[in-house]
């Protein structure tokens, strides 16, 4: 059975228009919540050329290697069902390579590449720990203690010898976890609900957004201190640090607390708001948001919504609605490499 599904909906009119005239290249891939796949959204022609079916055990995030040619997801499933494996992806043919088991009691929720793309890393939120992954042998190499509680997203220093991991439960904590030594995480109390978190790109910086709480703490990576306490709107949960020096941080609910939600720009050098958007129409609602900057533009994914949007990262003007009526769009990763399917 060929898994990939062309799609030709109503709304490929408007992807088309939209990102047409916005220059875009290369795939974008999208973690789809309800229906458990990935999406392939070529952004030339705004169409999603394949959906590779990843299981009932649904993906939130998706993880493209430094080469462009692989992807990572991960099966975190419902609180009922948590999942236990990661999931390698091949992106030219949209299909899966490999079921990576990382064991019981793991429930991954991020899963990313290492610089050298043949390591990975996985949270294995229901044990505390973080998986090493041989991706050539498939199987987790080595496990380190988070030192949190529910370890739920992790993102890496530029070199890929550390990686910070956010813990929610708690005083909601970032853990600094080496790759290479031999040595005790350390753990730095941020604020309640620690999530969301993105690295600065010189690596200098951990930003981390504490969801139950309405603070984005800054950790110094030299002196593990947290060095500012930013203002942000009630239940930010992800932030997305781009190369640039610019900073997009969402805001969506928690507890099933509807509030007005927004797409914030902040400059990473002086940590200054520059401005915001509403993400919707400015009325409280409920639902959450997945982001992603990629060459002068960025991507909101809406799974409450289904809706995937695009902004351009320059005072966040020109709103499109990329795509409408999608499948819960969550976590968004990009590939300059271009599926072959519609030759």
């Amino acid at each position: 059975m060929n898994k990939r599904i062309l799609s030709f909906s109503a709304t490929l009119v408007l992807c088309f228009f939209s990102l047409s005239a916005m220059a875009l290249d290369g795939t974008l891939l999208v973690a789809n919540r309800t229906g458990g796949s990935i999406s392939f959204i070529d952004l030339t022609t705004g169409i999603e050329v394949a959906r590779l079916p990843i299981g009932p055990v649904i993906p939130h995030e998706v993880d493209v290697s430094p080469d462009g040619s692989l992807a990572l997801t991960s099966e975190y499933g419902p609180n009922d069902r948590p999942g236990q494996h990661i999931l390698l992806i091949d992106i030219a043919t949209a299909s899966l390579l490999e079921r990576i088991d990382l064991g019981p009691n793991s429930r991954p929720h991020t899963a990313l590449f290492l610089p050298d793309g043949r390591r990975a890393v996985a949270t294995m939120q229901d044990s505390d720990q973080l998986a090493l992954i041989d991706l050539e042998a498939k199987e987790v190499v080595k496990r380190y203690p988070t030192g949190g509680r529910e370890g739920h997203m992790v993102r890496l220093s530029p070199d890929g010898s550390r990686a910070y991991v956010t813990s929610r439960l708690g005083a909601g904590t970032l853990s600094v976890i080496f790759l290479n030594e031999e040595r005790d995480p350390i753990v730095i109390n941020t604020g309640l609900g620690a999530e969301g978190l993105d690295v600065s790109a010189d690596g200098t910086e951990v930003w981390v957004a504490n969801r139950q709480e309405t603070s984005i703490s800054v950790i110094n990576t030299n002196t593990f201190e947290v060095v500012a306490e930013l203002d942000s709107r009630p239940y930010a949960g992800r932030i997305d640090i781009g190369p640039d020096g610019y900073a997009v941080i969402p805001n969506g609910n928690g507890a099933g607390v509807p509030v007005p939600q927004y797409l914030r720009l902040f400059d990473v050098a002086s940590r200054e708001l520059i401005t915001e958007v509403p993400l919707r129409d400015g009325a409280p609602q409920n639902g959450n948001f997945g982001v992603l900057i990629r060459g002068g533009f960025v991507f909101a994914s809406d799974p409450r919504q289904r809706t995937i949007q695009v902004f351009e990262l320059n005072g966040l003007g020109n709103r499109k609605v990329m795509r409408a009526d999608h499948d819960a769009p969550d976590g968004i990763a990009w590939s300059p490499i271009r599926l072959n399917v519609m030759n």
